[in-house]
């Protein structure tokens, strides 16, 4: 299951193809008919390219050995260039395909892929026709020279070769900007870099076997310079840890199983009352979770970037909002809980007092840690705020909350186990208390 983003309609599967399939019929008819329109100058495109790789200076040293083959580089030459003047309407349609099921910070990276690609990709084959395959070419000849042969070239291999090295370069450019722009939209974290990588060398190493099928040594030579390029070029960028990167300690359930909370605070415009607060575990300040697009989906990305296996969200006015988001909270392999969900600021007489109620509320909670543990943690708050006055809830149900509560109440929600315990406890120290 994916997530399912406020833009992205809930239309069957089928819907998303037909879709697909009309935008790649533009691309293909575009392609064809712009293709076509080159090919009436594409032998005039060709002498001039045949004249800048001919490495001879003075007379000319290339011939054409296999006419059957240069009408299939001609061809070739002629869709590469369609494809080449289409790569605007290409870059399009491929965003307007994406965008709707692309977070904010993902639509801006895909946006930056295709900018860039597209840079590169003319860059490339510029940069290589004018100045890499002549001097490879020119440096050949000399050797050969320099040995006593008479050099004869054939125009075709040279143009495959050149074609070859282009396309070799630009997987090497895809790869990289792939790399790089998931690492500056906070996509790459430590838990998928590895995930990553194999994906985008695999895809790269797979088409370069494909493209150069039957040339075996060529083919190991191309996928080593592939694989050496990327991770040369990437490997300080890429390698640094993700600005949504937050230390949180790993908590073992009684089923020895390994949790991370996320408390995260929806101030719903409020100022953060714990912008300096020391908190044992993550914590994340939003402006409006319940309602802002832009905050949900960098909740999602924290949830993915960290593992949090349960959050709690609190602060919050409209927490019943927050049910629209569960599902997704769900699919990220995360629990939301309501332990807090009457846990706001405007329910307590001050700052401070909201403050003092939370650091008894986390005590008080009960999973992952055990009744006991809840009441052992419980007792220690009630002890350093000794001059409380304890309101005892019941965590059947977190929505209720008491109708009055002063500035020395301290709200405790308890299972009946622990309410026992420390009813017990505070009659034993002459506490008063009050049961919700």
């Amino acid at each position: 299951m994916s997530l399912q983003l406020e833009k992205d309609a809930k239309v069957s599967v089928q819907t998303h193809i037909d879709e697909f399939s009309s935008r790649f019929s533009i691309l293909i008819v575009s392609w064809l008919v712009i293709s076509l329109i080159w090919m009436l100058q594409v032998d005039s495109i060709l002498e001039q390219v045949v004249t800048l790789l001919d490495p001879c200076n003075n007379t000319s040293c290339s011939n054409l050995y296999n006419p059957a083959k240069w009408s299939e580089v001609r061809w070739l030459s002629g869709a590469l260039l369609g494809f080449i003047t289409i790569l605007p309407i290409i870059a399009s349609q491929f965003y307007k395909f994406s965008r709707p099921g692309l977070m904010k910070n993902e639509a801006k990276g895909l946006i930056l892929w295709l900018f860039f690609f597209i840079l590169g990709f003319l860059a490339n084959v510029i940069v290589t026709i004018l100045i890499i395959m002549p001097g490879l070419f020119e440096l050949g000849h000399q050797i050969q020279t320099d040995l006593g042969f008479t050099a004869k070239y054939d125009i075709v291999s040279m143009l495959s070769m050149s074609i070859g090295v282009i396309w070799v370069e630009i997987l090497v450019i895809m790869g990289v900007l792939t790399l790089l722009t998931a690492n500056f939209s906070g996509v790459i974290s430590e838990r998928n870099i590895v995930w990553w990588k194999i994906r985008v060398h695999g895809i790269i190493s797979m088409l370069i076997i494909l493209s150069f099928y039957g040339q075996v040594s060529f083919t190991l030579f191309l996928l080593l310079a592939s694989y050496l390029s990327i991770e040369i070029i990437t490997f300080q960028t890429v390698k640094k840890p993700s600005k949504l990167k937050l230390e949180s300690p790993i908590i073992f359930d009684q089923f020895g199983v390994g949790r991370k909370f996320l408390f995260a605070q929806c101030e719903c415009g409020s100022k953060d009352v714990f912008e300096n607060y020391p908190f044992n575990h993550a914590y994340f300040a939003f402006n409006n979770l319940c309602e802002k697009v832009d905050e949900q989906e960098t909740l999602y990305q924290l949830i993915n970037v960290n593992s949090f296996t349960d959050l709690i969200v609190f602060g919050c006015k409209k927490y019943s909002k927050l049910n629209a988001i569960e599902p997704n909270i769900f699919i990220s392999k995360c629990n939301l809980r309501d332990d807090f969900s009457t846990h706001k600021i405007s329910n307590y007489s001050n700052p401070q007092h909201f403050i003092n109620n939370t650091d008894l509320r986390i005590a008080s909670l009960i999973d992952p840690w055990s009744e006991d543990q809840s009441f052992q943690k419980t007792l220690q708050q009630l002890t350093k705020y000794d001059t409380c006055l304890p309101i005892i809830m019941s965590n059947g149900d977190f929505s209720i909350f008491p109708e009055k509560v002063e500035s020395n109440n301290m709200v405790i929600y308890a299972s009946d186990y622990v309410k026992e315990k420390l009813i017990q406890e505070l009659e034993i120290r002459g506490k008063k208390y009050i049961i919700g």
